[in-house]
C-alpha cells in the first residue's frame, strides 16, 4: 500500500483510534491511583483536567470511526442549470474583489447559464465601476452590483454579511424566479477548481434530498503557512468524518445551497454572529441533508498572518459554536441524529477544552513552586507514561488528518497552545451576551500588518516566567538535598509547555521588517497536499 493511502486507511484509523482508548484508560487508571490526596488543591483540578480531555478523546475517536473517501468523481455531464453566485463585501479593495469575480466568470459554466450578483455593504462609486467594466468585458452574464438595506435599517434582514445575503437572495427570487441554486462566495476567495459548479450542482442534481454541498477553503499563506491558515487536517479528514455522519456544515464560501433549502429554514439566519455554521444546523434540525465534497472550491487571495487578525477570526468562529453549544445545545435540540449531535458536540467541546490545557500548564509551576509531590511512582515511571501517551495521541493526530505532516500537527499543537486564551474569553463572551444579545461583528482584515504585539501574547508571556521561575525556583532549593527531591517529572512538563508558549510567542513578531505580501503571492502548493483529490473518471 501506497504511504498516501496507509494514512487514508480506515483500518489504520480506527486501530489506533481503538488503541488510543485503551491507552487512556490505562493513562486515567494509573493517574487516578497513583495521584495522591494530601494536595487536592492541585491534584483536583489536574484530575478533572484530565477526565475532561479523555472524554473529549472517546468523542473524537467515535466521530471519525466512519469516514467518506477523499476521491471525488469527474464531475457529471448535464445540462447546465440556472446558477445565481452571491459576493458580498463590505469595504475588500475593489481590485481583490474584481479577481474574485474574474474567477467566477472564467470557470467552466456556460455564461448564459450564470447570474453574478455583488452585494457592496459599503455602497462605494469604485465597486459600481468595476462591477459594470465586468459587465462590458462579460456581456453574456447578467451581472449585477446590488446595494443592500443600510445597517440597522427595518427593511434590512441582519446587520453583518446575513442582511447583505439575505437582501441579495430576495432580489434573486424577485428577479430570476427560476434559479433552483444558489452560491455564496467570500469577496477575496478565488474559484479553486474550474469545475467547482459542475461538481457542486450536479451532485444537487443527482441528490434531489441535499440541500447544501460544502467543498475545501484553502488560502494564499506565507512559506510554511505559519498560523495554520490551509487548514489541511479539518478540510482534508475531519470534515470527511463529519459528512460521513450527516454532518458536514457550511463555511460560508465554496457552498452552493439549493434555493428550497434556504425558503425552508427562512432564508440566512441572523441569530449567531456568522450566518455560516447556524444556516447547516438549522438546515439539519428541518430533516435536510447537507454534503461535502473535497475538491478546491474557495481559495483565499489573503490569511490572517497576524495576530490581532487571527485572533479577531478564530475568537469570532469560537464564539459563534460556542453560542449555539450554551444557547442552542446539539444535547437538547430537536431534529438531530445521534450522530449528529456527538459531532455538534464534538465542536464545542474542542473549544471548552482550553480551560483544562490552562489547568494542566498550570500544574508543573504550582507543583514547583510549592513543592507538591503528585504523584507517589518513581518519576522516569511518570515521565515515561506521560510523554508515551502524548506520542500515541500525536500519532492518532497524524493518522486523523489523512497524512498531513508531522510538522503540521506540531503547528497545530502550538497554536493550540497560544489561541487557548481566546477560545476561553468566547466561550465567558458567549455565556454573558445570552442568547438575545450579541456583539457588533467585525469583517476580517485583509491584509498583513506586522509588529511587535506583546500586548496580545502578555498572558503567555506571564505564564512561560511563571514557568520559568518555579523551575528555577525548584532547582535552586536542590543544593545539599537528596537527589529525590528533584521534582523531574514538573521539570518535563515545565520546559515542554514552556517550549510551546515560545513557538507561539514569536508569532507575535511574524513579518516584521518584510515588505507585505500582495494578495495571493503564495499560492498553496497542491503537490504538498498529501490528500489532495484524485479523479476517478
Amino acid at each position: 500500500m501506497m504511504p498516501g493511502k496507509l494514512w487514508r486507511s480506515d483500518s489504520l484509523r480506527k486501530g489506533a483510534g481503538v488503541t488510543l482508548v485503551v491507552a487512556s484508560l490505562i493513562y486515567a487508571g494509573w493517574i487516578v491511583a497513583d495521584l495522591t490526596v494530601r494536595d487536592l488543591w492541585v491534584s483536583l483540578p489536574f484530575l478533572l483536567a484530565n477526565a475532561f480531555l479523555i472524554a473529549l478523546l472517546f468523542v473524537t475517536v467515535y466521530d471519525n470511526w466512519h469516514r467518506l473517501p477523499l476521491a471525488v468523481a469527474a464531475p457529471p455531464d448535464l445540462a447546465e442549470p440556472y446558477v445565481a453566485v452571491l459576493v458580498p463585501t463590505y469595504n475588500e479593495p475593489p481590485a481583490m474583489v474584481r479577481r474574485t469575480l474574474e474567477s467566477v466568470l472564467t470557470q467552466r459554466w456556460g455564461h448564459d447559464r450564470l447570474v453574478v450578483v455583488v452585494g457592496d455593504d459599503g455602497h462605494r462609486p469604485a465597486v459600481r465601476a468595476m462591477v459594470e467594466d465586468l459587465r462590458r468585458r462579460f456581456p453574456a452574464v447578467p451581472l449585477h452590483h446590488h446595494l443592500p438595506p443600510r445597517r440597522h435599517t427595518p427593511e434590512r434582514r441582519g446587520d453583518a454579511k446575513d442582511g447583505n445575503l439575505n437582501s441579495m437572495l430576495d432580489f434573486v427570487v424577485r428577479a430570476y424566479p427560476e434559479i433552483e441554486f444558489v452560491e455564496t462566495r467570500d469577496a477575496d476567495d478565488l474559484v479553486g477548481d474550474p469545475d467547482f459548479l459542475r461538481h457542486t450542482v450536479g451532485h444537487l442534481v443527482r441528490h434531489p434530498d441535499i440541500a447544501y454541498v460544502q467543498t475545501v477553503k484553502d488560502a494564499h499563506v506565507s512559506p510554511g503557512d505559519p498560523f495554520g491558515n490551509r487548514r489541511r487536517f479539518f478540510y482534508r479528514g475531519i470534515m470527511l468524518s463529519r459528512a460521513a455522519a450527516g454532518a458536514a456544515f457550511p463555511c460560508g464560501s465554496g457552498l452552493v445551497w439549493r434555493r428550497s433549502g434556504l425558503a425552508t429554514i427562512g432564508g440566512f439566519p441572523t441569530w449567531n454572529l456568522v450566518e455560516d455554521l447556524y444556516s447547516g444546523y438549522l438546515a439539519l434540525q428541518h430533516g435536510l441533508r447537507g454534503a461535502y465534497l473535497p475538491i478546491d472550491g474557495a481559495v483565499g487571495q489573503v490569511a490572517p498572518e497576524d495576530l490581532p487578525n487571527v485572533y479577531k477570526q478564530l475568537g469570532t468562529w469560537a464564539m459563534d459554536t460556542m453560542r449555539i453549544f450554551f444557547w442552542r445545545s446539539p444535547l437538547t435540540t430537536r431534529g438531530l441524529s445521534f450522530r449528529q449531535r456527538l459531532q455538534f458536540l464534538e465542536v464545542g467541546l474542542f473549544y471548552l477544552s482550553s480551560v483544562p490545557t490552562l489547568v494542566l500548564i498550570l500544574t508543573p509551576a504550582s507543583c514547583l513552586l510549592f513543592d507538591v509531590r503528585m504523584f507517589s511512582s518513581h518519576v522516569v515511571a511518570h515521565i515515561a507514561y506521560s510523554a508515551l501517551y502524548v506520542m500515541l495521541l500525536a500519532a492518532y493526530m497524524y493518522v486523523l488528518g489523512n497524512g498531513t505532516s508531522w510538522r503540521e500537527v506540531v503547528r497545530a499543537k502550538q497554536m493550540w497552545v497560544g489561541l487557548m486564551f481566546v477560545y476561553i474569553s468566547a466561550c465567558l463572551r458567549a455565556l454573558y451576551y445570552g442568547p438575545h444579545r450579541k456583539p457588533a461583528y467585525r469583517v476580517t482584515r485583509k491584509d498583513r500588518r506586522a509588529a511587535l504585539y506583546l500586548k496580545e501574547v502578555a498572558p503567555h508571556l506571564v505564564l512561560l516566567l511563571l514557568l520559568a521561575a518555579a523551575v528555577v525556583r525548584h532547582l535552586l532549593s536542590l543544593p545539599g538535598s537528596p537527589a529525590h527531591r528533584l521534582d523531574l517529572g514538573s521539570v518535563f512538563w515545565a520546559v515542554s509547555y514552556g517550549t510551546l508558549l515560545c513557538a507561539f510567542i514569536r508569532r507575535s513578531w511574524y513579518g516584521l521588517g518584510e515588505p507585505p505580501p500582495e494578495p495571493g503571492a503564495h499560492a498553496p502548493d497542491p503537490a504538498a497536499d498529501v490528500g489532495e483529490t484524485a479523479l476517478k473518471g
